[in-house]
Order: structure tokens, then sequence, then C-alpha cells
């Protein structure tokens, strides 16, 4: 499987770097170009991706075209380079850019794939949601399955559940280091060294959610073995409700959909 990446940033980087490492595809099977020429530079320095001369050839040379410039820049793709992309499987992980926006620039794309990875990406623990075009062939779902592998687990979806999803995997990395600081800085304030309430954060929390996630329990059962009457966490979560965060988190979800939906329909 020959892969080109158009853009050659942070994620598509992390793709790259999984695919080599993984041993999914060789360096030689990859190439890339990016706009100042400095991410593609980085790219071929850390996996031996050949740098193309420009994407009419990149996309012609590549099985699985990958986009991973910035969004708006998505209409900037020529007749010619969309013309070279026929029969191609492209893969978009441009944020906020529907499928319907990929087919007007790449009409004659095999299929069409829009992908949301978080960060974790880049250690190979990443989260990604997708969609595809149209129902794949075999060897597109295989091909795609792959390609996502290198960042960690995926999970496909329908388009219109993506803005939902999106908040989760695509925002929630920000949400867990939001709630570290937090937890880190009231530690500091209490007289906890703030490194070490970090780590001890980090580590519970990584714990606390590999357990939610082997258990397959209702976290409501895991909260129980927790809670003892009266007692510390008792306190912790009941000032929590008591402040309102059950409906903090309702509603801070519900406006980063509506500003999902938002930018989706800007483009």
């Amino acid at each position: 499987m020959k892969i080109g990446f158009i853009g050659a940033g942070n994620m598509g980087r992390a793709i790259a770097n999984g695919l080599v490492a993984k041993g999914v595809c060789k360096a030689d099977a990859l190439q890339c170009i990016s706009a100042s020429g400095k991410g593609s530079a980085i790219m071929a320095e850390q996996t031996g991706a050949r740098i193309a001369a420009s994407k009419k050839e990149l996309i012609e040379q590549s099985d699985v075209v990958v986009l991973a410039f910035k969004p708006q820049h998505l209409e900037t793709i020529t007749d010619e380079e969309a013309k070279a992309a026929t029969g191609k499987l492209v893969v978009s992980v441009l944020a906020g850019r529907t499928l319907a926006s990929m087919k007007a620039v790449f009409p004659e794309a095999s299929n069409l794939v829009r992908v949301m990875p978080n960060t974790p990406s880049q250690i190979g623990k990443g989260v990604s949601t997708y969609c595809f075009e149209q129902t794949p062939s075999d060897s597109q779902q295989a091909e795609v399955n792959e390609l996502l592998a290198s960042l960690g687990t995926a999970y496909e979806v329908a388009e219109d559940q993506l803005h939902v999803a999106t908040v989760i995997n695509g925002c929630g990395p920000a949400f867990y280091f939001r709630i570290g600081q937090l937890i880190s800085e009231a530690a500091d304030a209490r007289g906890l060294d703030k490194d070490l309430a970090l780590k001890l954060a980090a580590e519970t929390g990584i714990g606390s959610l590999e357990l939610m996630k082997a258990s397959k329990r209702d976290p409501k059962d895991l909260i129980d073995e927790v809670v003892s009457p009266n007692g510390v966490t008792h306190a912790l979560l009941t000032s929590l409700d008591r402040q309102g965060f059950p409906k903090i988190i309702d509603q801070s979800m519900q406006d980063a959909v509506d500003r999902s939906i938002e930018l989706s329909q800007s483009k």
C-alpha cells in the first residue's frame, strides 16, 4: 500500500510514524509534501518518506491519499490534482470538512473517508472516529483499519454522529488535561507538591479509565465501589453535584456540538 500525505503537520507525521513503527508499510511506500516544505522535511527525516515534487505526482503515485493540511485550504486542490485522484482512496483529517465538501473537490475518488483523530495519537494511544462517503469495499475497509491502527484504536460512526463523537474523542484530551491541571493546582494550594499531584492525577486517571474499559460495567457501579456513606469520596461527589457538575458537563457538550455543526456548515 503506497500512501501519500498532502500536509505533514503533527497529525500527518503521527500517522506516518505509526505506520512505519508498526510495520504496516515500509518507508519507501510513503511520500509527502507540505506547503512550506518544513513539515515534509521533518516527516522525511523521521520516517524515511520521500518528498514528492508536486501534489499531482504524489496523488498519481499513491494508493491512499491522506489530507493533513489546514481545513480552509481544501479548495486549493486544482482540477488537475483532483483528476489524478480518480480511483484513489482519499482520507481526510481536516477538522470540520464534511464528506460533501470533499466530494466536491474529489468527485472521482474511489471512496472518501473523514477521520477525527486526537493528540494521544502521537504516542500510539489515540482514539479516532471515522466515516466513509459510501459503503467501502473489503480492501478499502482493510486499508483504513491499517491506517488508523497506527494511531491507536478507531471506531466507525455515521457522519451525523461525528459531531458528538468529536466532542468525546477530539476535544476529550483537553478536558482530561484541564482536570489534571485543576487537580494539581488545588493540591498545590493545599500543600502537596504540584508535580507529585499531577503524577497522582494522571496515573489514577489512567488506571480508573482502564478499569472502566476492561470491566465493561456501568460507571455508576464502579462509583459505588469507591464511595462510603459520609466518607471522603462521598463529600467530593456531593460537592460536585451541589455545584452543578452534571449540568456543566451536559451544557458544555451541547455548546461544543453546536460549534462543531456551525464550523462544518461555514465551509
